[in-house]
């Protein structure tokens, strides 16, 4: 028969269950917005540099709260972090799909996406919690996975959704009720564990863990590396759609269907990122490979007429995102880092990496209304992912077999 302690940490996937199911949907919200961005701006009138910034607002605003969140929120328990933030952005999410202007819109996005951070040093906690040194790899692949799989069906299907609500206003109030669900599926589900190994919150009222944590070198590389992917990302996501109805290549429906096969792609390949790294037992190779082929694929989107081989090649970015999993997994693999200390090397980051994906829609808005070519600032990007290559292989190695014997992470 299984122990106490066993029938404790089966209690905890329910709880990374819930917590998933109110994060995933802030994730498929944040990166469906490029499929709403060519109906938001024919209706509202936005121009490319416009369009560019309420892009970049889904990473802006991680880029610069991500980090200040963490180190004052570390302190509090993670059952009412997820409760509050989640209870305050339902509102905001509606107010979005009710904005009368553009300058509304923009407000309640940026307002959305800061109050969302809230969750940020929750997670740590929870996994923390509920789970061993050992299964936090997994718990991370689970995390993104459940992400992944949420965007890509939100992505999906938004395009199509779009049009049978008759716009994209009823499109946002269908997200904000599923949201609402989301928060009654946590408040009932959601529990901390009555007795953790490790008092997460206690820990985290000990210390301040900024300081601790930007000494890293660890981290200023991983991010330095995300960043130059994110970027690309970062514009492309928000303005390849409508650069692909501009150009005539694709119906807004078809758009959409090659960014959800994005995160299809981005499933399985955190899902084989994930399972490869825990069998080699190293970290940094998940981090060089795909920054060998991601620009690449960059150029064959902007340069191919065909669906079927866009669709593919979007497939194939998702793929390519292996890495993800893994940068999630290495703040826990730091020697002797503390709870509270993760929640802010987690939350550095989400910080470095957003502020790439946050000026990629900014600097090819700014281009293409400069040049005249929204291709060419698009093309553009696609250089900065090999900034992976450089991180993979200059940070030392984490993983148990490449770990030296006295650097062990602090189990909890």
């Amino acid at each position: 028969m299984e122990g106490p302690t066993g029938r404790k940490r089966n209690y905890g996937w329910v709880v990374i269950g819930a917590f998933l199911g109110v994060d995933s949907m802030v994730h498929a919200i944040m990166f469906s917005l490029g499929v709403f961005l060519p109906p938001m701006s024919d209706e509202l009138g936005m121009s490319l540099s416009q369009a560019g910034w309420l892009g970049s607002s889904n990473w802006m605003v991680p880029a610069l709260l991500a980090i200040p969140f963490a180190s004052l929120l570390a302190r509090y328990r993670p059952k009412k972090l997820v409760t509050l933030s989640t209870l305050v952005g339902v509102p905001l999410l509606f107010l979005q799909g009710w904005a009368p202007n553009y300058w509304i819109l923009l407000v309640a996005r940026v307002a959305f996406l800061a109050i969302t951070l809230a969750r940020i040093p929750a997670r740590p906690q929870l996994i923390r919690q509920w789970f061993p040194a050992n299964k936090i790899t997994m718990v991370n692949t689970v995390l993104t996975l459940g992400m992944g799989a949420a965007g890509a069906t939100v992505i999906f299907v938004t395009g199509d959704l779009i049009e049978a609500l008759n716009g994209w206003r009823n499109a946002i109030y269908l997200f904000g009720a599923i949201s609402a669900l989301t928060l009654v599926g946590w408040m009932i589900l959601g529990r901390e564990n009555p007795s953790p190994v490790l008092d997460t919150a206690v820990e985290a009222r000990e210390s301040s863990p900024v300081k601790a944590v930007l000494k890293h070198k660890t981290l200023w590389l991983l991010g330095i590396g995300v960043t130059g992917d994110m970027l690309c990302f970062g514009a492309m996501e928000t303005l390849w759609p409508r650069f692909a109805l501009s150009e005539g290549l694709l119906s807004l429906e078809r758009a959409s269907y090659c960014m959800g096969l994005t995160y299809y792609g981005f499933v399985v390949g955190c899902l084989l990122g994930g399972i490869i790294s825990q069998k080699i037992g190293r970290r940094k190779p998940l981090l060089w490979f795909p920054g060998l082929f991601l620009p690449f694929l960059t150029l064959g989107i902007l340069f191919s007429h065909s669906f079927v081989v866009l669709a593919i090649l979007w497939t194939l970015w998702g793929l390519s995102e292996v890495y993800f999993p893994i940068i999630m997994t290495i703040p826990y693999e730091l020697p002797g880092i503390k709870t509270s200390e993760i929640a802010v090397a987690t939350a550095f980051i989400v910080s470095v990496f957003t502020a790439g994906a946050a000026l990629g829609p900014i600097m090819v808005g700014y281009i293409a209304d400069a040049f005249g070519s929204l291709k060419l600032a698009l093309a553009i990007t696609c250089v900065f992912p090999f900034l992976l290559v450089v991180a993979g292989l200059l940070i030392p190695e984490t993983g148990p077999k490449g770990r030296p014997k006295d650097s062990s992470p602090t189990q909890p």
